[in-house]
């Protein structure tokens, strides 16, 4: 009967409990009671996924860790640079034939220009080459050997051959003749002068019409130039090669 007697007593006072909730009132804390299950303080997510407003102090929030672009790899090419080879052409002067200072003044057709060779000069033309530029054309004896070139320059009425004297017959109404001064006589095997004399073309050439290089005659080689006009001209050498350049105006 006791045991029914407690057993009343909680249901009285579990109900009296209800009522008060119901009305709002306080409960007093009773270590012998549990009402429903206790709720975690912190971090609990509610049914819908939300977190609560109270956080945990001591939780670290997670970092977003932002999106970095990586870009396209890129492969490197090397450009080959096209580089061209300028050929010399042997008809024409070159780069450096035609870029060079302090010129003599060109001289009038009824004048000589001069100048001794040096340095016990024994030199073989190995070329001849022309070439128009701008205001002359320009020919150029392209020389090997020894020692500095040395030449006679002006306008002849009679061309003719060293030793036969052979006359000259040019393209052209005048002549100038340059003899070429300082030149070895070739030896065995050299094949320089093989074919005798050379008739070069003046081509497209405003004022020379042909070039005529003979062979050498004691020490000297006349070369022979037809023009359409007794123009100014003027005769000077270039080194490393050696060189005797030919400039007649147009």
């Amino acid at each position: 009967m006791a045991g029914a007697h407690r057993g009343a007593e909680a249901v009285a006072v579990f109900a009296t409990v209800l009522a008060l909730a119901a009305c709002g009132a306080d409960v007093p804390e009773d270590p012998s009671l549990t009402v429903g299950p206790s709720l975690p303080t912190g971090g609990a997510e509610s049914d819908s996924g939300e977190s609560s407003d109270e956080s945990d102090p001591t939780a670290t929030p997670p970092t977003a860790t932002p999106a970095v672009a990586t870009p396209p790899e890129t492969t490197e090419t090397s450009e080959a640079t096209e580089t061209s080879e300028a050929t010399e052409n042997p008809a024409e002067p070159t780069r450096a034939d035609a870029e060079t200072d302090d010129l003599p003044d060109f001289a009038g057709p009824g004048e000589q220009q001069t100048q001794d060779a040096a340095g016990q000069a024994q030199l073989i033309v190995d070329d001849v080459r022309v070439g128009p530029h701008d205001g002359f054309d320009r020919t150029v004896l392209d020389l090997s050997g020894t020692g500095e070139v040395g030449w006679r320059a002006e306008y002849v009425t009679d061309p003719a051959l060293e030793g036969s004297g052979a006359p000259v017959d040019l393209a052209g109404e005048f002549v100038l003749q340059v003899t070429v001064q300082g030149m070895a006589y070739p030896e065995a095997g050299d094949t320089a002068y093989e074919e005798g004399e050379l008739l070069v073309d003046g081509g497209d050439l405003a004022t020379v019409t042909e070039i005529l290089r003979t062979v050498p005659f004691e020490g000297q080689l006349p070369v022979f130039i037809g023009t359409s006009a007794e123009a100014p001209f003027r005769v000077f050498r270039l080194s490393e090669p050696e060189r005797l350049v030919i400039d007649v105006q147009h």
